[in-house]
């Protein structure tokens, strides 16, 4: 796996975990990242320093924990809350049969239009063994009560 930070012409920056560098240029290439808070994908590697660790300065000190100011944690939530709502307007829930649906669009059995729905873990892996694009949505806060 490998982290990169990301960014997007408007100033929104974040980070993102790819399986490998690979993964990402050809993902990035086929504009399938996003910016979670403006939505565009002109998306590019911003510059970050390499995490080495050595057992020496492992055991030494404890591991940095970013703070993030709660305006921008507010601001970010309130972005996935719309990006959710959006999805949810504008797709259509196929329920379980999210991958079955998926796969065949990509693969041009049926017409492609925007889908919602559930899948298993394993179903998931597959979509993305067999390169069917998909995205997942967290968890908001009021989706968990």
């Amino acid at each position: 796996m490998i982290k990169y930070r990301l960014g997007c012409p408007s100033g929104h920056e974040f980070e993102s975990w790819f399986r490998a560098s690979a993964d990402y240029d050809a993902q990035a290439l086929a504009g399938e990242i996003a910016c979670p808070l403006c939505g565009s994908i002109d998306i590019s590697k911003q510059p970050m320093a390499p995490s080495i660790v050595t057992n020496s300065s492992a055991a030494a000190r404890p591991a940095k924990v970013p703070s993030t100011q709660a305006g921008d944690a507010k601001a970010a939530l309130e972005a996935l809350r719309a990006i959710k709502k959006s999805i949810f307007e504008n797709s259509e829930d196929v329920g379980v049969r999210f991958a079955e649906e998926a796969r065949k669009m990509h693969f041009g059995e049926i017409e492609e239009r925007h889908i919602r729905g559930s899948s298993t873990l394993e179903e998931a892996q597959e979509l993305v063994q067999e390169g069917v694009p998909f995205g997942i949505l967290p968890a908001l806060p009021e989706d968990l009560n």
